[in-house]
């Protein structure tokens, strides 16, 4: 954050390159859980909680961000 509370261009449009990354990455965990044979099935669940809980923070920091730029 600079002096004025705004984060920097680059940081959000990062930010919204790994919610892509990680939404592909959720998305293939629960497909991966369905179609499974089941022998991997504890390692797409604890994968898929990990990268959903990576994306809830990534979003979470969007939605702030945004909302903060509104407010000034």
């Amino acid at each position: 954050m600079d002096g004025r509370g705004q984060q920097p261009r680059w940081r959000t449009t990062w930010s919204m390159v790994q919610v892509g990354v990680l939404t592909a990455a959720v998305v293939g965990c629960i497909v991966l859980l369905l179609t499974g044979d089941g022998t991997l099935d504890r390692v797409y669940a604890v994968a898929l909680v990990f990268f959903g809980l990576a994306l809830l923070g990534h979003v979470t920091f969007l939605v702030i961000t945004k909302r903060a730029e509104r407010g000034r």
